[in-house]
């Protein structure tokens, strides 16, 4: 009896975990799709990132392109709120690092943005995004400067 018992149970849990990765799966896909097409129709890029929040909101993934997503469009506060929750879901997470440390660059949270860094470089030393995140913060780090020497020198006259 106890043997059918665990059968039941084992089954159905068997049942709940290939559910649960058939939809993180149509998450992850809708996702790529909404990059695929952000260029040639914005709109619908934007939805397709929704669909698959919808799908599986427990997608980091989806979450940090979703996030991406609103950054590219220049919403960069409510794109903010994507990436934390992506990075909630997974601290390690290669694009929720790499995009989210880019909308804190265009929020000027340049040490947000170096947090990130070290956590991007931590996670994965050899990776593009680091190299690339580390080349646009020292960017907008040097036109900070020299936008601050202008200032002063302005100030000076």
């Amino acid at each position: 009896m106890n043997i059918i018992k665990l059968s039941i149970f084992l089954s159905f849990f068997t049942f709940i975990l290939t559910g649960q990765t058939s939809l993180n799966q149509i998450s992850n896909d809708l996702s790529n799709n909404a990059l695929l097409i952000y260029e040639t129709d914005k709109e619908k890029s934007i939805s397709l990132s929704r669909q698959a929040l919808v799908a599986d909101p427990s997608n980091a993934y989806a979450w940090a392109v979703a996030g991406n997503i609103l950054r590219k469009n220049k919403k960069f506060d409510e794109a903010e709120n994507f990436f934390q929750k992506s990075l909630e879901l997974s601290p390690f997470l290669k694009e929720g690092l790499y995009w989210g440390a880019e909308n804190n660059i265009s929020l000027d949270n340049l040490d947000e943005a170096s947090q990130k860094l070290e956590i991007l470089i931590n996670a994965c030393s050899g990776c593009n995004e680091s190299v690339m995140l580390k080349l646009s913060l020292n960017k907008k780090k040097e036109q900070t400067n020299s936008n601050d020497v202008s200032t002063k020198d302005k100030l000076d006259e």
